[in-house]
């Protein structure tokens, strides 16, 4: 299973919000029910994210222009959470069972925006769509 150690990373959980913290715990109960489900092991690369953590990812990938940045990231109130798919395994197993996602309440970033990771949402996009483009 996954642990609460695997999305805070370094951060801790008593220094996060009330909201973060319901967040988190809220999203570890559902992203655990994907595990149980998937029965394989599932890799963490990002869940709960300080500004600078967020904005460090950001300039990794060449973007430090913060109007280009999403400011308002899943990530930093622990709503979000990407798990690592190399050969995409995971992406077409929750292909195959999107009624599932419906039932956990996990929204999903198109897959064509995520080609070796999975991100995952316990709160829709504003477009409503279960798999969205961010």
């Amino acid at each position: 299973m996954i642990t609460m150690q695997e999305l805070l990373k370094d951060a801790k959980f008593e220094d996060q919000s009330q909201e973060i913290q319901d967040n988190l715990v809220e999203l570890l109960v559902r992203i655990n029910k994907v595990r149980a489900a998937y029965g394989k092991p599932m890799n963490v690369t990002s869940g709960l994210r300080s500004m600078a953590d967020h904005l460090r990812i950001y300039a990794q990938k060449g973007i430090t222009d913060q109007s280009k940045i999403p400011m308002q990231s899943n990530h930093l109130y622990g709503r979000a959470v990407d798990i690592s798919d190399p050969n995409r395994e995971l992406q077409a197993w929750v292909l195959k069972n999107v009624k599932l996602m419906e039932e956990i309440g996990l929204w999903m970033e198109d897959f064509g925006a995520t080609p070796n990771w999975l991100h995952f949402q316990i709160n829709p996009p504003k477009s409503g769509n279960r798999f969205f483009k961010p």
